[in-house]
């Protein structure tokens, strides 16, 4: 996706104009719901000018999209950093030791080999430990009074058990958030040069860490995945050094900073609707599970899950069905499913008790997010646990700007708490 062209330099077609402003805007980043929504008007599945992408706002699309195994990761997801050969055979190279941008076989192999640590069992088993992290962080909010909501918690807590899970000690952590957020953004519409140079640095700089966090878990070896990992390769299983290296990054960079803005939307959400917060906050137990999956839905983390077409497809209903070549990208606009009044009704209100279709942000079919249960796990634990501690939490400043188009999340979120 490469959304530069404007209005004044080329002549777009109305899906077009709105496409550009949805994904090459400020306005977009802002509030991309009404852009969604006229897409999915005018045209809900279309192939764009800009870029040579389709895009698919409607759920059924979307969902079609994403289980269908004609289409998948491929050269095409990483088209924007031709603009400098020498990084795109970088970034290609090292993405690609990684299963989020790998196809069966060697998808449900390195997916196989993770998988364990991620099981219902597992998470479930996790409960209790979350609280034990959570607790302290309330303490501490409820003695400072008011705090960044983003640092004291939205962050913490996520990357507190990853890290436990994966095995990256406590005082390593911090410094990830900055270096993913930097990573993440050559993701974004309008990455410059820059941009991808120095996501290429992080990562670069990530691996370093991992291959050297790798050796000192061979002496020193723990319960933790990284271990459980090295124990695996090193016992000849299917499993290369720097695939471990690359799934260790992954895993933990994954693991944080979706739950991170999860949490994070799901409070800005909250303050936008009132009336819904103190529902949630009279009832936090009856109401968690479906409270979560409507922030999912409602605010999505991940607006867009793109896809690369092997085989030539047919998508859209009987009467509009569109014809889709090998070859071809095609784009989920997942924040745009997520409120298609088709499979929501009355999509844009916020609804703290509604039940019915799952939404699609963390993906479908083979490359749904391998982390989902524990991300809701934990959004659910801490929104319960807000509602216990806390009698009002309000917002001590103006909600910042959200600072991304693929990754939708706020930089910083100042509140300032009451306890019961």
């Amino acid at each position: 996706m490469t959304i530069t062209t404007s209005r004044a330099t080329r002549h777009l077609s109305p899906a077009d104009e709105i496409l550009h402003v949805l994904l090459g805007t400020e306005a977009g980043r802002q509030d991309p719901y009404l852009l969604y929504r006229a897409l999915r008007d005018i045209a809900p599945l279309f192939r764009s000018e800009l870029d040579g992408h389709w895009y698919a706002s409607r759920y059924d699309d979307c969902k079609a999209i994403l289980v269908d195994p004609r289409a998948g990761r491929g050269p095409g997801m990483v088209t924007r950093y031709g603009q400098n050969p020498a990084l795109a055979e970088r970034f290609v190279r090292r993405m690609k030791m990684t299963m989020i941008m790998q196809n069966p076989p060697e998808h449900t192999r390195l997916r196989g080999v993770v998988s364990r640590a991620f099981t219902p069992r597992r998470v479930a088993g996790l409960g209790e430990r979350i609280l034990a992290l959570l607790d302290p962080m309330l303490d501490r909010m409820a003695e400072a009074g008011e705090v960044d909501f983003m640092a004291a918690l939205a962050f913490l807590l996520p990357v507190s058990v990853i890290g436990e899970l994966v095995g990256v000690p406590a005082e390593e952590r911090e410094q990830f958030r900055e270096l993913v957020r930097i990573t993440n953004r050559a993701s974004e519409v309008g990455a410059t040069t820059a941009d991808l140079e120095a996501a290429d640095r992080a990562i670069e700089y990530q691996d370093a860490y991992f291959a050297d966090l790798v050796a000192r878990k061979r002496k020193e070896p723990d319960d933790a995945l990284l271990s459980a990992l090295i124990e695996i390769h090193d016992s000849g299983g299917p499993l290369s050094e720097q695939e471990m290296v690359a799934t260790g990054r992954l895993l933990f960079g994954a693991g944080f900073v979706t739950t991170t803005n999860l949490i994070g939307n799901g409070m800005v959400t909250f303050f936008r609707h009132p009336g819904e917060m103190a529902r949630f906050w009279a009832d936090p137990h009856g109401l968690a599970v479906t409270a979560v999956d409507e922030i999912l839905r409602y605010e999505s983390v991940v607006q867009t899950n793109g896809r690369w077409v092997f085989e030539p497809m047919e998508l859209g209903p009987e009467t509009e069905t569109e014809k889709i070549d090998s070859g071809e990208v095609v784009i989920p606009l997942v924040g745009g499913a997520n409120r298609d009044p088709e499979r929501f009704p009355d999509p844009e209100r916020f609804d703290v008790a509604r039940k019915g279709e799952m939404p699609l942000s963390f993906g479908w079919g083979i490359h749904h997010c391998l982390g989902a249960p524990l991300a809701r796990l934990e959004a659910q634990t801490v929104f319960t646990r807000l509602a216990e501690r806390f009698a009002r939490i309000e917002l001590a400043g103006p909600i910042p700007r959200f600072s991304t188009t693929f990754l939708r999340g706020v930089p910083t979120l100042p509140v300032r708490v009451t306890p019961r």
